[in-house]
């Protein structure tokens, strides 16, 4: 390991201490997600799965525009009622076809498809039920595994591509907000990649690991965290005492690794394994003046424009402990120890064309685990979104991104037995490109082309070209 990643690991280490010293818990825990959108933010992926709109129980936000921004409309002002009355429906469909052009396990693709039915409540509208929210979300997912079939990359390629296709529950939960907005208290089915290790400015890209980062998101031996497409219980907290920073705790139940290969929800309490602690700590450096490109505060905020803005720290474990990838004792039976990781990103909006939504954002991001429970043990991340690249055309997104994911000691051994022949690297890369071009109202189309260099650590490097077409009804 370099000294920079020495440097990097040992900083990220410091902030799982409090994680070590904790004992086993058995409650579950819950997800946040995104906050209200706002005008010159990137938009998120809607694929795999849609994050959260804006959200309706705030007072100061204006309804949705759903003439512009949706194919159906207002319904003939029966969208508006029900917002007036403390609910609003969405639904999106996203359709990908993505094809493994060389390297891999063979040329071929394919077509995936993804639902999202989304419900949300305003309790204090619907029932009087003040600060009192609740969301519900169903997906259903159709078409090829063109990962699994053609490419053979370790951290997958499309982020709405699942083990199996299924339909049914993937968010549940009930929210209650503290007075003035200072934090919240999230219970049911919650998955934390809605809001844990998220950057709004990787979130235009296809690729799996610029949603929940790859080494967060693989599983160790014995269970893995409630991420797309398998949620399970949880509960999150989140303060929000100042504009300049926030902090945030969830616990919640793990997913066996056997349960995440059939891709439903963990509604059953018993067929956890442990628990998962994550936690994050985060600032907005905009808040606090920082004067970086388009970020000063005179001027980002001039038109309603709000700038990308955010620093922040995360850490996370599971108990109990789990069996090691390969490594035995004296008697031959499997070592143990924590599953844990920890990471750090930042993403900043680096230059606004005056007087328009116009922008430009970067991203970075690195995590890291203990390297013995699961094969990745760190992975690092970083890009760039560009809004309005073309003038006249301010809702387009050019993006350009990569990720690279390292796989541990333990980590090789293994995939070398399974594979039984020698890894030809330690690591795999993936670069992606895409332009996001909004068609028409509720309309997206988004081709891409992806690079992926050591697929599998013993593959062919591979070329995957496609598009995703959204559709907001």
């Amino acid at each position: 390991m370099s000294k920079y990643t020495f440097g990097a690991a040992r900083s990220a280490l410091l902030l799982t201490v409090l994680f070590t010293q904790a004992s086993p818990v058995h409650a579950a825990a819950g997800d946040d997600p995104g906050a209200s959108s706002r005008a010159g933010e990137i938009r998120q992926s809607e694929g795999g799965p849609a994050h959260e709109m804006t959200s309706i129980a705030s007072a100061d936000v204006a309804a949705p525009n759903w003439q512009e921004s949706t194919l159906t409309g207002d319904w003939g002002g029966a969208r508006q009622r029900l917002y007036d009355k403390g609910a609003e429906l969405e639904l999106l469909y996203t359709a990908d076809y993505l094809r493994n052009n060389s390297g891999g396990f063979k040329r071929g693709g394919g077509y995936m498809g993804h639902v999202d039915l989304i419900l949300q409540v305003d309790g204090e509208k619907l029932l009087g039920w003040q600060g009192g929210s609740a969301y519900l979300q169903l997906i259903s997912n159709s078409g090829q595994r063109v990962n699994l079939n053609y490419v053979g990359s370790l951290m997958g390629i499309d982020n709405i591509e699942a083990p199996v296709n299924r339909s049914g529950i993937f968010q549940a939960w009930l929210q209650q907000s503290f007075p003035d907005d200072k934090g919240s208290l999230r219970l049911g089915l919650y998955p934390i990649d809605s809001e844990f290790y998220v950057t709004d400015s990787s979130g235009v890209f296809l690729h799996p690991s610029f949603g929940m980062s790859a080494e967060a998101g693989d599983f160790g031996t014995l269970a893995g965290p409630t991420i797309y497409p398998t949620s399970t219980w949880g509960a999150r907290l989140r303060i929000d005492p100042d504009p300049a920073w926030y902090a945030m705790l969830a616990v919640t139940r793990g997913v066996t690794t056997e349960r995440a290969a059939t891709a439903g929800p963990n509604i059953s309490w018993q067929q956890g394994s442990g628990s998962m602690v994550i936690g994050e700590v985060g600032l907005r450096p905009a808040e606090l003046g920082v004067t970086l490109g388009a970020s000063a505060p005179a001027a980002s905020h001039a038109g309603g424009f709000e700038p990308i803005s955010k620093l922040a720290l995360g850490a996370w474990r599971f108990t109990p402990q789990f069996p090691e990838l390969v490594a035995v004792n004296a008697a031959g039976d499997a070592k143990t120890t924590t599953h844990w990781g920890a990471y750090i990103l930042g993403e900043q909006t680096l230059y606004r064309v005056p007087d328009s939504n116009r922008n430009l954002t970067a991203f970075v991001r690195y995590g890291l685990t203990d390297g013995k429970t699961n094969n990745i043990d760190y992975s690092v991340s970083a890009g760039i979104a560009w809004q309005g690249v073309l003038a006249g055309r301010e809702d387009d997104i050019f993006g350009i991104a990569a990720t690279r994911a390292h796989v541990g000691l333990q980590g090789r051994e293994l995939l070398a037995a399974d594979l039984g022949t020698p890894l030809s690297s330690t690591a795999e890369t993936v670069v992606e490109v895409t332009y996001q071009a909004q068609l028409a109202r509720g309309v997206i189309v988004q081709p891409l082309i992806q690079r992926i260099f050591n697929p599998g650590l013993s593959l062919p490097d591979s070329t995957v070209a496609g598009a995703r077409l959204q559709l907001a009804f």
